[in-house]
């Protein structure tokens, strides 16, 4: 799945709800936000000072059904599922 950058926070929101879940763990408060509309994935990263490629990996994770993890959560270890 590819997602473009020039598309807006809103609708990657709309159309793929599992992205929230990225955008919190990125400390991105856009759910609710009035300028999530307008505001472009690139534009957002670049404003939350956000590397815009890892964060397209997350999303791209996240809506195809991946795991999902902070940028600076140390890596899951196997034994972290079944908790």
């Amino acid at each position: 799945m590819r997602i473009d950058p020039n598309m807006s926070m809103d609708e990657v929101m709309k159309r793929w709800p599992a992205s929230i879940a990225v955008l919190i763990r990125h400390g991105m408060h856009c759910v609710g936000c009035h300028i999530a509309p307008f505001h472009s994935i690139a534009e957002a990263c670049r404003d939350h000072r956000i590397d815009e490629a890892d964060f397209l990996k997350s999303l791209e994770r996240a809506v195809a059904g991946g795991p999902v993890s902070r940028p600076d959560a140390p890596p899951a270890s196997p034994g972290d599922a079944r908790r």
